[in-house]
């Protein structure tokens, strides 16, 4: 009689065990961000996604690359994706077309973007290089807002004393540069850092990287908080749970900026790790004064536009459980 009561619970829970794996996995909503840039202010991202804190929450995260912010938030604006990876001056726009825009989280606290030529370049700021074709990653970009806004400052003409080229980032505008296509070109600090590793190759004509700024963070439109506010949610969650994580231990930055940036040596890989997690805002929180800033570079490039408020840039209800 044992027996048989034990080949019966046996039975019982094979079944049940059969049962339980039998049942669908915890659904996945897909989320589709859009890469303006890619550099190391990324890294909690990936770091999110490696770890499995997207899963945990439930998403799915596809990522893809554009040629800069311009053709990103393009996306955006279309519906074609549902984040972008990219600067907070298009909140200020996709506002002023009547998309309100926001930001989910923050990736960078400070300016990503240096003016860097030759190290032989005959000049030696911003008015030296009048006359001359001066590279951006694309049109209506951080990059072209902010050395318009630069030109504009020192009483020059961007369009009538400048030619402004979109060149792309990464090696695209590393080589306009090498090949004489512009005479300096904005290039992101991953990319920076990277360049001048080739000592005496290149040199600095204007540095915004200490600038307060949201330079980089994770942008919505509102509709996709109101639509998917689970997905939005767990989204933020996921990195701010990886930005405190990449935070207390520098050797998970390191093996994390090592998987997005194979070429780079175990020496640019420590450097570009420590200057990632020291850039990123305390848990994604976007500041007042980044905000103050990114009015006053936009807004001096485009009178069609109305400043924003931290409160209208910046959702901060998602960061609170």
């Amino acid at each position: 009689m044992r027996k048989t009561r034990m080949t019966i619970f046996s039975t019982l829970a094979a079944l049940g065990a059969l049962a339980l794996a039998a049942l669908p996995a915890q659904a996945q909503t897909k989320v589709t961000g859009g890469v303006a840039a890619y550099n190391e202010a990324l890294l909690p991202v990936y770091a999110a996604r490696d770890l499995g804190y997207f899963e945990k929450e439930g998403i799915t995260l596809d990522l893809v690359d554009f040629k800069g912010g311009g053709p990103a938030v393009q996306a955006l604006a279309g519906g074609s994706i549902d984040i972008c990876f990219c600067a907070a001056d298009h909140v200020i726009r996709l506002r002023a077309r009547k998309q309100p825009a926001q930001i989910l989280i923050g990736l960078d606290t400070f300016h990503s973007y240096a003016l860097i030529a030759k190290a032989d370049a005959p000049f030696k700021d911003l008015a030296g290089m009048k006359g001359k074709r001066v590279g951006i990653t694309s049109p209506g970009s951080l990059t072209d807002n902010t050395i318009r806004a630069s030109m504009k400052e020192i009483g020059l003409n961007p369009d009538r004393d400048f030619e402004i080229t979109g060149a792309g980032g990464g090696a695209s505008m590393q080589t306009a540069i090498d090949t004489g296509q512009v005479v300096a070109g904005m290039v992101i600090l991953t990319d920076m850092a990277n360049m001048f590793q080739k000592q005496g190759a290149y040199k600095v004509v204007l540095d915004y990287r200490q600038l307060p700024y949201p330079s980089f963070a994770a942008l919505s439109l509102e509709s996709f908080v109101k639509d998917k506010p689970q997905a939005a949610k767990g989204f933020v969650r996921a990195v701010a749970k990886a930005i405190d994580a990449l935070g207390k231990d520098p050797e998970l930055a390191k093996r994390q900026l090592a998987k997005m940036f194979p070429n780079f040596t175990p020496e640019l890989v420590a450097q570009v790790a420590k200057s990632s997690v020291e850039r990123t805002p305390k848990g994604g929180v976007v500041s007042a004064e980044s905000i103050d800033n990114l009015n006053k570079i936009v807004l001096a490039t485009d009178d069609t536009v109305k400043a924003v408020t931290l409160k209208e840039a910046f959702d901060a209800s998602l960061l609170k459980d």
